[in-house]
């Protein structure tokens, strides 16, 4: 039987992750740098990770939840672009690269405002794709684009045991302006896609929550406007790798600015569905730079707890994927059994960051 789990990648304040389930292969986001290559380098390869998970050097679907340098770096570097006929099939040196059957992408991921040196590549992509939208090459393999709006946060059904359901952005969020010529570019972060994945195994259902760099916004949405079945999660992937600013935002009175929480974010994202349900930071270690912000990660270990205390137990289902502090990076790996979604592959340490750590860090402009 073909694995069935959830892999988290490592690498740095970016995100990566990978679902296997049901003879199907799904990534979302890639995060790949080129120090990973490097034996003396802390940053992990997962390419051969993906490459193993992929038969016949195919992924079945690839998706961006926005255009961030730090959710889309490195494609080019795994898998095809272009032409799926162009791929090089035995090339003269590395492995081939895998050919992605379909994108999945927001509206503003597919009209983006501008590119960058990074994102260009998988932009152009999805430009090629969207132009042959309507043909019948644009329904063969290494070709398909889908380009999501959300509605209701209905389910789809993507086969026989994987569910999924989107939850932003909708039409709104999705249309980024364009800035004015001389400031600063507007930030994709609202345009993230908000999915909701449920995998089933022997009846047992699994849900893993993901949201790319969702702002404090959105959330307050999702909670007016969604059930708590449809903001559900055994393992929740944290908005923004765990910036605060997905929970709140800066206010300014009288030329004094400060951090204001929103129990309504809050609201929308606290909805772990057991005590064993986990949260994971796809981020560097808690320290002094943000993102990764500690007090942001204190709320998240709440909701764990649901209601009680926060307990080392507690503080062992929340994983980052840096590490603790003065350890090395790690994959964090989840099964799905029918048992629900278990942990496969722990950090070496279960505590991430200390009290003392927390009291260092302190404020923050940008976590």
């Amino acid at each position: 039987m073909s694995a069935q789990r959830l892999s988290i990648f490592s690498c740095d304040n970016g995100d990566a992750s990978l679902i296997e389930a049901h003879g199907w292969v799904i990534m979302t986001d890639i995060n790949y740098r080129a120090e990973a290559r490097d034996a003396k380098s802390d940053a992990l390869d997962f390419a051969p990770k993906v490459r193993n998970a992929c038969k016949d050097d195919k992924l079945d679907i690839f998706v961006l939840t926005h255009p961030d340098e730090d959710h889309l770096g490195g494609f080019g570097e795994i898998f095809h672009l272009g032409k799926p006929d162009d791929r090089d099939a035995d090339p003269d040196e590395g492995d081939v690269l895998i050919l992605v059957d379909e994108i999945w992408c927001s509206e503003y991921s597919a009209n983006p405002n501008y590119t960058t040196d990074k994102s260009k590549p998988i932009l152009d992509e999805i430009k090629r794709r969207k132009a042959l939208q309507g043909t019948d090459a644009g329904n063969r393999d290494g070709n398909r684009l889908k380009v999501l709006t959300a509605g209701s946060g209905s389910k789809n059904t993507l086969c026989n045991g994987i569910e999924w359901r989107l939850l932003a952005p909708n039409a709104s969020e999705g249309n980024i302006p364009k800035a004015k010529e001389g400031e600063p570019k507007n930030s994709s972060n609202p345009a993230s896609l908000v999915i909701q994945w449920t995998v089933t195994v022997r009846g047992r259902k699994s849900v893993f929550l993901l949201a790319g760099d969702t702002t404090v916004d959105i959330w307050e949405r999702l909670n007016r406007e969604m059930t708590a079945e449809q903001l559900e999660w055994d393992v929740l992937l944290t908005p923004h790798h765990c910036s605060r600013h997905s929970l709140g935002k800066k206010t300014v009175n009288n030329g004094v600015e400060s951090f204001e929480w929103s129990d309504a974010a809050y609201d929308g994202l606290d909805h772990p569905r057991s005590g064993k349900s986990h949260i994971v930071a796809s981020s560097r270690k808690f320290g002094q730079k943000h993102p990764p912000h500690p007090e942001a990660r204190d709320k998240y270990r709440k909701m764990l707890a649901r209601g009680g205390d926060v307990t080392q137990a507690v503080r062992d289902r929340f994983k980052c994927t840096a590490g603790a502090q003065g350890e090395k990076p790690g994959d964090v790996v989840f099964n799905f059994t029918a048992s629900g979604m278990t942990l496969a592959v722990a950090l070496a340490a279960p505590t991430i960051g200390t009290p003392t750590t927390s009291a260092a860090a302190g404020g923050g402009g940008y976590g």
